[in-house]
This record gives C-alpha cells, structure tokens and sequence, in this order.
C-alpha cells in the first residue's frame, strides 16, 4: 500500500511512519565501551517508563533476554546452571550481543509506533555487576498515542443500495459518528492492527460481493496528519475494486479410500435448482467411493453462473470437509491451484477430495478413580456413509468395573447411534442458511445397567434426537428436541435398613423416592463458545451455557390422556416393576467460563467459574437424580470424592445426606501450569497449582431443612481445596496426577485437616 504522509507497505504489509518529531532511536550510554562483552552474560533486562505497555509484553519482543528463571523465580536459573555441569544438558549462557541490542531497540521502536506513539524514543543502558555479568535496561519515553480524527472512503462500488453501503460504513469498529455519505468520525487511538482491520474489512466486503480479484494492493489507506495537532491523523481508504465475476463451471473430483480411479462414474448436473444456463456442475465420482451426486451437489451454496462470492465459495468447502466421511485434498479456481485466469469475468472452481474407510472398528481402554479404582473397555463399529448420503452410524458396548472398599460395582452400556449431515424436520427448512451451516441430525439409543454402592440401576432405556449447527468455527448450538428416559431402579436392601435406621419414615419415603422407577422427558438447548486448544488449554476462553425443560412429555401424558383433568404425578408403567412410573417437572439452568492467558514463560494462568440451578414445580418437588448438580473429584472441586461433597455442610461419609445432589451450585476453580521440561522423554513435563472452591445446596422447594441454599449463611460453607499435580503433555493428550489438601474442611474448618487426596485424570481438569 502506499500513503502520502507514510503509512502502509505495498502488498500489505506497514512500513515505518516518519515520526513527528523527526527523532532516530539509538542507543544510549554504556559503560567502559571499550570492553568486550561477548563473555559477559546477561543478568537482567529491565524495561524503564513504559507505561502503555506491561513489561511482559515488551520482553517478548526483544531479543536480549538472561538466561531462564525458574518458576520465573530471579536468581534461580536452573538451565545454566545444569549446562555448567555438562555441557550436553541445560541452557548455555546468554551473553550481551550489541547487534541484537540495536535490533532490540529498532523492534521496540517499531512496537511503539505500530501502537500510534510516534513520537516514542528508545534508549539503553547498560550496567557492569562484574566482569562476567551485565544489566540491560531499555529506557522508554513513550509520549502520547496518535487518535484517528476523521475516516474517508474513495472509490468503493455501489453494491446493493445506499443505505445497505451506508450501514457497511457505519459497521466499521473504528467509526463513531456520521459526517456525510464517505466521511465519518472516529476518535478512536490510532494503531496499524485497526488500519489493518479496516482494510480486510474492505476486502472481505468486495471479494463476497463479486469483486474476486481484490488485493491488498487493492485497498491503499492514505494518511495524514494534522499541520498543528500532529497526534490528529485523517485516514483514507482509497479502493480500486477491479470488475465483477462470477461463478464458472463446477468440477468435482471424489475418489474412493484406495488409489485406483478406474471405475469412474460422471454425472453433470445443469439449471434449476443446481445451476444458471448454460454453466453446469460435473462430478467425477469412483465407484468405490459409494456416494450420492446429489449428496455433492447439495454441499454447494453457489450456483455456476451466479456472481461470485468468497465466503459461498469457501463455506462450500468448509460443508465438504465437515461431512466426516471425506478429506478435501486441493481445491481452487484453476486445476492445478494457480492462480486464475482474472482477464476472463467467469471463474471455473475445482475442487478434488477423497473418501475415507467406509468400515471401522474402534477398541477402547480406559483405568478410572471414583470412588475406588477401575478399570473399563468399549468396542465400537462404525460405518461411515452408511446410505451413501455420508449418514453415520454407530452400534458399541461398554462395561467398566471399580472396587470400593470389597465391593465390586460395576456398569454395562449398550448403544446406537444415527448421524445425518443436515437438519431434519422440523428444521429441515433451516438448513443451508448462511447462519446454519455445518448442522446434522443425530439419533441416539441406549440401554444400561449398572450395580452402585446403595443402588442398582436395573435397566435404563434412553433416546435422544439432538440437532448441532456450527454457527462459526468458535461457536455452537446444541438442541436436544427429544430427550427420553426410562429408568428401573432399586434401593439395596442394606441400604434402606440404614436409612430407617437413621430417619423416620417420611425422610426415608422421600429418599427412596428417588428409586421408584421413572419416566422423564427433556428439552435441552446449549450454546459454546471457545477460542481456545480444547486440549492444551494455554490461551483464549471456553464457555458454555445451557437452558433445558423437563417432565413436560410425562405431564402432557398425566394431564390429557391417562385420567384427563386429574395430575396425579405418575404415568402407568408398561412392562418394569412397579405398576407406575413417577416424573418431575422441573427447569435447569447452568453457566460454565474458563479463561487461559499465559503469564511469564511457559506458564498458563487458569481460572474457571460455574453457577447452575434447577427447580421442580408441579406435584413432585425432588430434581431427578441425574439432572442434580454434584461436586467433588477430580474434574470438580479436588480434595474430595465423587459426587461426595455437600449439600452445604453435611457429611455424605457420615450417612448426614438425605438425598444425593443439589440443586444450586456455584464453584470457582484457579489454576497456574507451568511447563519445566520439553521433549523430556518424548513429552513435556509440568507441575501445576490449584485451588478449588464451592459446593451444591438444596432448592427452596426441598422437604430437607438442612442443606438448604441460604443467603446469610452459604458463604460459610464454601469447601475448599487446594494443592499441586504434575503433568505430562502430549501432542494429543495430558496425564496429571493432583494431590489436594483440605484448606475449609466443612465438618473440621480451616486448616485442620492435614489428610492428602490423590486425583488422576486424562485431559486438564478445566
């Protein structure tokens, strides 16, 4: 790009802008300049006078940096001092290069007025400790940041109308009020990442709305600044859009898993609905990939013929790879990935995939710790494009085992499962539509059975039907439209002779309640947001929050068809134990937001906060067991078993709880991680810190006094945990082992229990 007062580069990238003041940065005094100081190393860099910018982030752009500390403790630079031991391990010395100390200062210069402080000067200095140590100190006088006053546009393309070009304008992040229809005003701090902003802005603008062949050469941002207020700059965005395209003919190439392409199937597909006269779709198609035409033809939301538009374009894609039954090996406007052809106004698109193995069988093995120790195993088949449509489907088994305290429990899962790339009904007209792309359709039903330490769960049927969308790649919809559960459960016998033993027979009824077998109905809608490595957790933030009714399906059923206009809370049972099935109406709501921001080197500060509640209306006042919030273990609050913490100060050990679960919940979670060793025997090696806070209550409809939510009292029965854990980080996975302390023990207070609790997991904990 080019500016008349300085700005930006050609092809995009930002040249240096004159400053103001016409000043050079360089460096400043340095002791005894006739020293050689290639032997001296460095044992500090301090940065003086910023202001605008934390130190932290100044440290990361230069290059003069001491040898590294550990746990960014001063002082203690382990990796020297290992490499003094022997040269082959460790860190070598960092020693004072006066070349890379003037390419600091010219990077820090550049920094600052990247950031719109023009006027901004570098200096050093350097200090002798000794005649082996040196301190660099970057002395910074940072002036004041340049505003942007005033925003011209030049040479845009009248696309749509006036207003809709208008709005386009007004939508930019750097303007504030109107002027006239190009000028606006901002007031907003100059810096080149805004400019740059605006700029792809532009861009992204025309290239969807037919201009295919813009550039960043395409867009100059001209700029210049006041003759009296220097720090007042005026930016121009001058365009130079070219012409309009549009969409040429369509080739599709899908070969099948091996290499061979011999048997190959070609269909073309011409006008309404799939394309414009006369442009058309071909599709080259293997038989051993065993796929629709139209299941290709329907990942296309452009039609060849029509005006081009990137996003269509690229989308298209993105609905090919997230089949899952298929990898997008190449795809362009030319055949071999060059560039196009811009003199011609129709742009041809190739795009050339392959299908993956129809057949899989997936084994899984897996050790536990819950309440005791385990372990588990699953097989899986999978059939990829199972009706040539890229529909999946899935049929597996699980079972696991856990040994607490001479009793073997145990769980056994049967399951299938039924996936659609789209929207059935009845969103089926939704789907395609720029902001539900990406979506599918999945059945599921499963069946279990599982012996627990108070209860066994004698079959359990389920079906779900759950749309996703992927809206954007950070962000998703879930709606679970049908949830069904129909669970046979039954007390042991031990169990309830303890319970009669320690209650009356009212608590003990509504305990057991718990067990009568049930029917349950659930409506779900969850939305995430994460801009984060879902695995390594190292940056960025993770949220989630989800809304869900339940028991309306049962209700429906009680209230209109079994014995109209009389709710009596139950529903006749079919073929289980008990000759009715209770339900509960309930609605539940949960927030979870996790924030990961690196701190100091190789370190990851990790915070976590989660809030849910749940309350039953209608003639049952309990929560079903397994839509209560729980806390405790090794993904929750550590420092206590699963499951096994609250409701607010009672003790599950002691046989305190009426019934399991809450709820309310609220729990914080802080955590730093640092990283010691890379590429230490094939992986990374790190200790963490932790603390973990909160607990579950009783709602204000429970039959239960004690363990109720209260709000002059909750703050006293906030548990909490903390410790330290070590990590092993994988490429793919992380194994920790953490060991808690009880910091507020609720039944011992604070400080008073000194009994370590060991947790394992797969994965972080948050």
């Amino acid at each position: 790009m080019l500016a008349d007062t300085g700005a930006f580069a050609s092809s995009g990238s930002m040249v240096e802008m004159p400053k103001a003041s016409g000043t050079a940065s360089k460096a400043g005094a340095v002791a005894d300049e006739g020293n050689d100081d290639d032997d001296r190393r460095i044992r500090r860099v301090r940065f003086v006078g910023n202001q605008a910018f934390s130190t932290g982030e100044l440290r990361a752009i230069v290059r003069t940096r001491p040898n590294r500390q550990f746990l960014g403790i001063p002082g203690l630079t382990f990796w020297y001092q290992l490499h003094r031991i022997s040269s082959r391990i460790g860190e070598p010395p960092s020693q004072l290069d006066r070349t890379v100390l003037e390419r600091d200062i010219e990077r820090l210069d550049n920094f600052y007025e990247s950031k719109g402080f023009r006027d901004a000067v570098i200096d050093t200095n350097i200090t002798y400790f000794d005649r082996e140590r040196v301190e660099v100190s970057f002395i910074i006088r940072e002036g004041r940041q340049s505003r942007i006053r005033k925003i011209y546009y030049s040479g845009m393309p009248e696309i749509g109308s006036d207003d809709e070009l208008h709005n386009f304008y007004r939508n930019s992040d750097i303007v504030t009020g109107v002027i006239n229809d190009t000028s606006f005003r901002s007031g907003q701090a100059f810096t080149y990442e805004k400019i740059a902003e605006e700029r792809n802005r532009i861009i992204t603008h025309l290239r969807n709305s037919g201009y295919a062949s813009v550039t960043r050469d395409s867009v100059i941002a001209v700029v210049r600044e006041d003759t009296v207020q220097t720090l007042e700059l005026d930016v121009l965005f001058r365009v130079f859009p070219g012409r309009i395209y549009q969409f040429g003919d369509v080739h599709v190439e899908l070969r099948g898993p091996g290499r061979e392409f011999d048997q190959v199937r070609q269909d073309t597909l011409t006008g309404p609905p799939h394309t414009r006269e006369p442009y058309k779709i071909v599709v080259h198609v293997d038989e051993s990939a065993k796929t629709r035409t139209g299941l290709i033809a329907r990942q296309l939301l452009f039609q060849p013929g029509s005006r081009y538009d990137n996003s269509a374009y690229r989308n298209s894609v993105n609905q090919f790879q997230n089949l899952g039954m298929l990898v997008v090996n190449q795809f362009g406007l030319t055949p071999d990935g060059s560039l196009p052809d811009y003199s011609n106004e129709v742009l041809p698109v190739y795009i050339r995939m392959q299908t993956l193995p129809k057949h899989r069988i997936q084994l899984d093995f897996f050790g536990m710790r819950r309440l005791g120790f385990g372990a588990g195993a699953g097989v899986r088949y999978i059939n990829n494009n199972l009706f040539q449509g890229a529909e999946n489907f899935e049929v597996g088994v699980q079972g696991n085992f856990e040994l607490v305290g001479g009793t073997l429990l145990n769980s056994t899962e049967l399951s299938t499962a039924y996936t659609v790339p789209r929207l059935n009904f009845p969103f089926h007209s939704l789907d395609q539509t720029p902001f539900f792309l990406n979506a599918s359709t999945r059945y599921r039903f499963s069946w279990a059975q599982s012996r627990q330490e108070n209860f066994t769960i004698n079959a359990n049927f389920r079906f779900n039907n759950q749309f996703e969308v992927r809206h954007r790649p950070q962000m998703a919809s879930l709606l679970d439209l049908i949830e069904l559960d129909w669970l046979d459960a039954s007390a042991t016998s031990e169990f309830e002779r303890n319970l009669r033993e320690r209650f009356d027979d009212i608590i003990v009824e509504r305990i057991l309640e718990d067990f009568n077998p049930q029917f349950s109905s659930i409506i779900r809608y969850t939305i995430r947001y994460a801009r984060t490595d879902l695995i390594k957790r190292d940056y960025g933030f993770f949220s989630e929050s989800s809304i869900e009714l339940g028991g309306t399906i049962p209700y429906l059923m009680d209230r209109f068809i079994f014995e109209p206009g009389d709710v009596q809370g139950t529903v006749p049972s079919l073929s289980l134990s008990d000759s009715t099935l209770t339900y509960s109406q309930f609605v539940r709501v949960s927030f979870d937001y996790r924030n990961y921001t690196p701190i100091l080197a190789n370190g990851t500060f990790a915070w976590r906060a989660y809030a849910g509640y749940a309350h039953a209306f209608g003639v049952t006042r309990q929560i079903p067991l397994n839509r209560r919030f729980f806390a405790g273990g090794s993904n929750d609050i550590r420092g206590w078993p699963p499951l096994r913490l609250g409701p607010a100060d009672l003790d599950a050990s002691a046989g305190e709880v009426p019934i399991n679960g809450g709820d309310l919940k609220l729990a914080g979670f802080l955590e730093y991680r640092h990283i010691l060793f890379h590429n230490f025997l094939s992986t990374n090696w790190g200790i963490a810190g932790f603390t973990d806070f909160g607990n579950i209550w009783y709602g204000t409809r429970s039959t239960f006094d004690e363990g109720k939510f209260r709000f002059d009292e909750f703050y006293n029965q906030i548990a909490v945990g903390s410790g330290f854990g070590l990590r092993l980080d994988w490429e793919y996975l992380v194994f920790r082992i953490d060991i808690a302390y009880r910091v507020h023990d609720l039944q011992r207070g604070w400080f008073n229990n000194s009994n370590p609790y060991w947790h394992f997991g797969i994965g972080h904990s948050f």
